[in-house]
């Protein structure tokens, strides 16, 4: 009893954290969204709480006219950052954790709501990408659990729905420890692939199915606050303020890319709601904060090239559990076994079979068996079929005097005798001795 109230009151003061860590995440959150300029070094960030525009460029910091909010933004509990996406419909903010989307018209200066989401919260932290038109998230945390569910937005019921459920089981979240999830959508191939718990899952979109590809060989959750930036349709990197890792999931790769001056790391600007990259054709801007800059920050640009082969490591353990692999090497004995039993068994009979009839021998025999053997038959067997008849017949004769002879010694009888056809009394059949019909059938 006593236990089960330490329990119970753990998870309340757990539960308190956990709410004032998400209210504090909301006092000071701006409910920023960003993107890179595309003509200059710059950062345009905009607040879907005030309006607020600004661009960070790389010597200054321009402010611009405010965004038109055509909602009531008061009392709004947005995360920091947001993710942005271009669809046919227009440039869409998603937040996670809110369940907030915000439609964003970067020529008219407007930004509008466009969700009817009631439910929130549970989601902090997730994993939002785009695909066929359509935002997605998966996992998460939020109500004391970390979650397993990928939903996606539906523009007809401007609500999120449920599409699956990963197969790993939920769990309270430990903010303080390593990550829990890490994901990623290759584009490329319909997979959205998931580390959680320091196992690689995948999800096939076209197959609807889930699969546990094994055990992740870089310990992705040493530590908290990776950060997934896409590179190209199959491949991202991992980035976060100790490690930045390039990790095609696809192709079971990783490398680690760390800069000796740590270039490509991320690290204390979160408060400016900025993310980790921008990428731009071949190169990554990578915002820096500093100290020692009136600016407080400074980018940080980077060519995006593919590791060196021989620091490619493989991503991921595939791993068979010890029930399977016992019936995988008892399946092999077996299949082993009977193999060479076959063998020696088909040995045994061959060099039985030889030390009686050699091997035209026993064609003859095993033809007779079918019924009797004409003429042209016989010297078909004999491959004498363009000799002369005189040939022929002595050919015949020689063959079949050695054959009975071989016969009287081993069992006993003469084994093919000759017999005229019923039809044509002129014509010569060859056929089995029936005294010998029973032994044959046991070498035959």
């Amino acid at each position: 009893m006593c236990n089960m109230y330490i329990k119970f009151s753990s998870r309340r003061i757990y539960g308190l954290l956990l709410f004032l860590i998400i209210l504090c995440n909301s006092v000071y959150s701006q409910g920023y969204i960003s993107w890179k300029l595309s003509d200059k070094i710059g950062v345009q960030r905009i607040s879907v709480e005030t309006g607020e525009n600004i661009v960070f460029y790389d010597n200054h910091i321009d402010t611009l006219p405010k965004y038109t909010l055509n909602y009531d933004a008061q009392n709004y509990e947005i995360t920091l950052k947001g993710h942005l996406f271009k669809t046919s419909s227009g440039l869409k903010a998603v937040f996670p954790g809110t369940g907030k989307v915000f439609l964003v018209d970067t020529a008219a200066g407007i930004i509008e709501r466009i969700d009817e989401t009631y439910y929130s919260g549970y989601n902090f932290d997730s994993y939002q990408f785009i695909r066929n038109d359509t935002i997605y998230s998966f996992g998460g945390y939020g109500f004391w659990i970390q979650n397993n569910l990928l939903t996606y937005y539906s523009d007809v019921r401007k609500e999120w729905s449920l599409f699956g459920k990963a197969p790993f089981a939920l769990e309270s979240p430990d903010l303080q420890g390593p990550q829990a999830q890490i994901s990623f959508y290759d584009r490329l191939n319909d997979i959205l692939y998931v580390v959680y718990q320091n196992e690689v899952y995948s999800y096939s979109f076209m197959n609807r199915s889930w699969k546990d590809l094994g055990q992740s060989s870089f310990g992705f959750n040493n530590q908290r606050g990776y950060m997934v930036h896409e590179v190209s349709d199959s491949t991202c990197l991992l980035m976060s303020s100790l490690k930045t890792y390039w990790w095609y999931p696809g192709g079971n790769s990783i490398a680690d890319i760390t800069l000796e001056n740590g270039g490509n790391l991320t690290n204390r600007l979160n408060v400016l709601g900025l993310a980790c990259g921008y990428s731009e054709k071949n190169k990554l801007t990578v915002p820096k904060h500093s100290d020692k800059l009136k600016l407080g920050y400074y980018f940080e640009s980077l060519k995006l090239r593919t590791p060196p082969i021989e620091s490619i490591k493989p991503a991921y353990i595939r791993r068979v559990n010890d029930y399977q692999n016992l019936l995988f090497v008892s399946f092999g004995l077996f299949t082993l076994f009977g193999i060479l039993l076959t063998a020696y068994l088909r040995k045994g009979y061959l060099n039985k079979r030889a030390a009686i009839f050699d091997s035209l021998q026993w064609e003859v025999l095993e033809r007779s068996v079918a019924g009797p053997i004409t003429t042209d038959d016989f010297n078909d067997l004999l491959g004498v079929n363009e000799a002369s008849w005189e040939v022929q017949r002595r050919k015949r004769s020689e063959f079949i005097k050695e054959l009975n002879a071989t016969s009287k010694k081993q069992l006993g009888a003469e084994v093919l005798l000759r017999e005229k056809s019923e039809l044509d009394k002129r014509q010569i059949l060859y056929v089995l001795n029936p005294r010998l019909e029973n032994d044959l059938a046991r070498l035959l």
